[in-house]
């Protein structure tokens, strides 16, 4: 069951972009039926799940009004995503909404979309399901709202011993080899290529934040030997000397 800031959130997504339509939509031809592509002009007719999610990842060449089409999809991709009924996950199904330029918006519609994105991953790293949701969840935000900031100062907040904590730790787990040899990308900027991947922020974020958590749940000693490496420079991580203290 969704959180009561979630279920608000979703019902102001609602009111705000009920009865938006992108009149005339020809679509990309070979991605999508006419018949699909229609329904963009009919205000609140409810998509088929598969069109629905094809939709929320296309890039703005598919459309004749790429942002119409969005603001046209959003009740019902704000409810299925709170619901957790939008098939199964990845990390781009939002690249349609993070490349549509709604930070740009008119103040409500940025808000309104701005306020569901913080509830559904607060709601998600709150609750207990299963890891890699939550972890393309996060992903999900990312994309969409092309920051990491917000969402990893929710997941700081959330209260020790929670759930949020056995994520963090599957996410440090996975992550911490690509984290400390700097030489791939954790997380990506699916929408925008331009800017820097937002990785040093989120290795000073994992080394503030993930130590004191993970030594609570009892984590393999070896993993926390490794997240504090971050707090050496990358020359220094990996030498015989820094090694010499490693948990066996």
């Amino acid at each position: 069951m969704a959180s009561p800031a979630l279920t608000t959130a979703v019902d102001r997504v609602r009111a705000v972009f009920s009865g938006m339509t992108s009149p005339g939509e020809t679509g990309c031809g070979r991605c999508h039926l006419p018949e699909e592509t229609a329904l963009l002009g009919v205000p609140d007719v409810e998509l088929p799940g598969d069109v629905l999610e094809m939709f929320a990842r296309e890039v703005p060449g598919h459309f004749d009004d790429h942002p119409a089409a969005m603001r046209r999809i959003l009740p019902q991709l704000a409810e299925r995503l709170a619901a957790r009924r939008f098939g199964s996950l990845n990390a781009y199904d939002l690249t349609g909404l993070g490349r549509s330029g709604w930070r740009t918006w008119p103040g409500e519609q940025r808000d309104a979309i701005g306020e569901f994105l913080d509830a559904w991953w607060a709601d998600t790293v709150s609750t207990p399901l299963d890891v890699s949701y939550v972890l393309e969840v996060f992903q999900a935000c990312v994309t969409a709202g092309l920051t990491v900031t917000p969402y990893l100062a929710t997941w700081a907040a959330q209260p020790t011993g929670g759930p949020a904590d056995a994520y963090l730790e599957a996410f440090v787990a996975w992550w911490i080899e690509e984290l400390l040899w700097e030489d791939t990308q954790v997380i990506s900027w699916w929408c925008d290529h331009t800017r820097d991947e937002p990785d040093a922020e989120l290795r000073a974020w994992v080394l503030e934040h993930a130590p004191a958590r993970l030594r609570a749940r009892g984590a393999d000693p070896l993993l926390l030997f490794r997240t504090g490496l971050l707090a050496l420079p990358r020359e220094q991580r990996f030498t015989e000397e820094t090694w010499a203290g490693a948990p066996v």
